[in-house]
């Protein structure tokens, strides 16, 4: 695997552990007292202490995020945090509104990498000169495996391949695989319209298929207007 997906896959870890991270901590905050709470301050009346003493503790403000955070289900012994569940289709929620409400946040995250793998794109075409032929040669292979792709998981949701009550690990290694094969083969087939001189100078360039196949590709439009 070459540096751009591993760079790919640990930020996306790092997003998790960091939400996960944010969740204790706004945990934590919720359920220890402030200095004001522990100190009353100078100059209260004894009745007034009497009557505060006697007054039920107010419940701590949290964010609904932190309120639910092991509400989470749990998968596999895997407690799964409110913010995951959050991201999946909510009960009674049809596919347009499932779509409405995730893909802005989706466009958001995606925009930069577009824009990142675009440069690394143009500047590769440049640097190793590729002609005509070749580039088209690069969109069509990138066309075909997204097609591939968005064919093999939609086979996946439709068979019920990833339903709750009858998944199973290896399923996800099944599509994995597949998922993986198209992927390949694309790359294989951009390779092949290189020259000797073009391949050696894309093993010293950031440019990926794998990643400009990911982050190039349109997915929203597959969704639907």
């Amino acid at each position: 695997m070459t540096a751009s997906p591993w760079r790919t896959l640990c930020l996306v870890l790092c997003a998790i552990c960091a939400g996960q991270l944010w969740c204790n901590l706004r945990r934590v905050d919720a359920g220890s007292p402030s200095s004001e709470d522990r100190s009353p301050p100078r100059g209260l009346a004894r009745a007034d202490l009497a009557r505060r003493d006697t007054t039920p503790p107010r419940e701590p403000c949290a964010a609904p995020a932190s309120e639910h955070a092991d509400d989470g289900a749990a998968l596999y012994g895997f407690q799964v945090p409110s913010w995951a569940i959050w991201l999946a289709p909510h009960p009674g929620e049809d596919l347009r509104s499932y779509r409405d409400r995730l893909l802005p946040v989706g466009l958001a995250v995606i925009g930069p990498q577009r824009a990142r793998v675009a440069r690394g794109r143009d500047a590769f075409l440049g640097l190793a000169r590729l002609d005509a032929r070749q580039r088209a040669e690069l969109d069509a292979a990138t066309r075909e495996a997204a097609e591939a792709l968005q064919d093999r998981v939609m086979s996946a949701v439709l068979d019920g391949e990833f339903s709750p009550g009858t998944f199973k690990p290896m399923a996800g290694v099944a599509l994995a695989s597949d998922l993986l094969g198209i992927v390949g083969r694309g790359n294989r087939r951009f390779l092949d319209a290189l020259r000797a001189d073009q391949r050696a100078t894309l093993a010293q360039h950031p440019f990926d298929f794998a990643d400009y196949l990911v982050f190039s590709t349109r997915w929203e439009d597959a969704l639907g207007p």
